[in-house]
């Protein structure tokens, strides 16, 4: 009997050991992560942003100085990068809203509502360009507000599981879609400039 109420006992104590030790390991992630924006309370930002207005998209990683703008090579002027922040039409971008499921779509002063960000379709499906409009997945953007002011991107086609994210190639100006994760270049700050 005696050797029975020690077994009990034992496996009562692991047992409570086994859920401290859980209930430290979530205070401890929580606690690491309170001063950096997570998806918690988040919400769709479904009437935040006039379609007829222009905004500026930096990240959280580069800070205002860099902006989200189109490459102007004289060729396709397709390609998206982060560059010097500076008054070009290919930095301001009209956030127009798609239907009502809370999808966007992203056009910009310089190419006008005939080209939209869209997901390149190559297999890889993470490279970014500048397309011709069209009813089309890679085209409908997620705006999800994150705390601080800040907002995760994420396309209809890829889901939330991809953000709108930085290379981190000592360079820091190329745009893909990344992994979600909670990482400053995926954090985006949408400022209305015009």
């Amino acid at each position: 009997m005696n050797r029975r109420i020690f077994q009990v006992s034992f496996l009562l104590a692991i047992t409570m050991l086994a859920l401290f030790g859980l209930a430290f390991l979530l205070k401890s992630d929580v606690t690491a992560r309170a001063n950096f924006p997570t998806n918690s309370n988040r919400e769709i930002a479904a009437t935040r942003f006039e379609p007829n207005s222009y905004y500026r998209l930096t990240t959280q990683w580069q800070g205002d100085g860099k902006s989200l703008d189109i490459v102007n090579d004289g060729k396709l002027n397709n390609q998206l990068r982060l560059t010097d922040t500076g008054n070009f039409s290919g930095q301001r971008w009209r956030i127009t809203p798609i239907g009502g499921d809370g999808y966007y779509r992203f056009t910009s002063e310089w190419r006008g509502n005939s080209k939209s960000i869209d997901v390149v379709n190559d297999g890889k499906n993470n490279q970014l360009i500048m397309a011709d409009t069209g009813n089309y997945a890679g085209q409908f953007w997620k705006i999800t507000s994150l705390r601080g002011g800040y907002y995760r991107l994420t396309t209809h086609w890829q889901g939330d599981g991809k953000s709108l994210d930085i290379v981190n190639d000592g360079k820091n100006n190329q745009v893909i879609l990344a992994d979600t994760g909670n990482f400053s270049g995926q954090i985006w700050k949408i400022t209305k400039i015009k």
